[in-house]
């Protein structure tokens, strides 16, 4: 299981063990995506995306920064440093994205 796998795992049990959400479930309803999609990033079957990880963070209280790279605190809080690092994610997957249509 890669590192950002395990710390998407992490992140999914503190959202249920604090009632940030009931379930697998609940959480992908929230999210938009499947269950499975939400069950293969736990399980580590498939690298968490981008997008489910930028919308997991603007969902619960989770730290995108720590969710990427393992630094700092898993809790985000709310400082304006960690929303711009949000921005700066989907701008590189907006910057993947196109250089891959070339």
């Amino acid at each position: 299981m890669s590192e950002l796998s395990n710390r998407f795992r992490q992140a999914l049990e503190f959202v249920l063990k604090n009632g940030y959400a009931t379930n697998d479930s609940s959480v992908a309803r929230e999210l938009h995506v499947t269950v499975s999609t939400v069950n293969m990033a736990k399980k580590g079957e498939r690298e968490p995306t981008w997008d489910l990880l930028l919308n997991f963070c603007d969902h619960y209280p989770i730290n995108f920064w720590w969710l990427r790279s393992g630094e700092g605190d898993m809790i985000g809080n709310g400082d304006r440093q960690i929303a711009l690092l949000q921005k700066i994610a989907a701008l590189e997957k907006k910057i993947s994205e196109l250089e891959g249509k070339e």
